[in-house]
């Protein structure tokens, strides 16, 4: 049985499989995959939550954003680029990705890698 995470996660690679532009919705998507605890807060906008301080929580613009989606890389992780796609790297195992747009190709390694650290 797959597991909510998991789920997610699944719904987030889709998305970015099949984007064919950057875009916030895409980034929230991403957010709440990778962060699951920002479901429960109230949303104010796209990809912005009120926190339980009252302060924002904004999803980073991980689909626009180099430094944003390396950000996805999880840790112990880390992120190379070889001949236009972008591999995920871990200790046992690495994940490749290739999208015409090159920060939603690092949002994708980095997604399937945290997929599968999650099975």
């Amino acid at each position: 049985m797959t597991s909510p995470a998991t789920a997610a996660l699944a719904e987030a690679i889709l998305a970015c499989e099949r984007a064919e532009e950057p875009g916030r919705a895409l980034d929230t998507l991403i957010a709440l995959a990778v962060f699951p605890a920002l479901a429960r807060l109230p949303a104010i906008e796209e990809g912005i939550w009120r926190g339980e301080d009252g302060a924002r929580v904004r999803a980073l613009n991980y689909s626009q954003s180099r430094t944003a989606a390396s950000t996805l890389v999880p840790p112990g992780h880390w992120l190379e680029e070889h001949d236009g796609a972008f591999i995920v790297t871990g200790e046992r195992r690495e994940w490749l990705a290739a999208h015409p747009i090159e920060t939603l190709a690092i949002c994708l390694a980095a997604l399937r890698a945290r997929a599968a650290l999650t099975e």
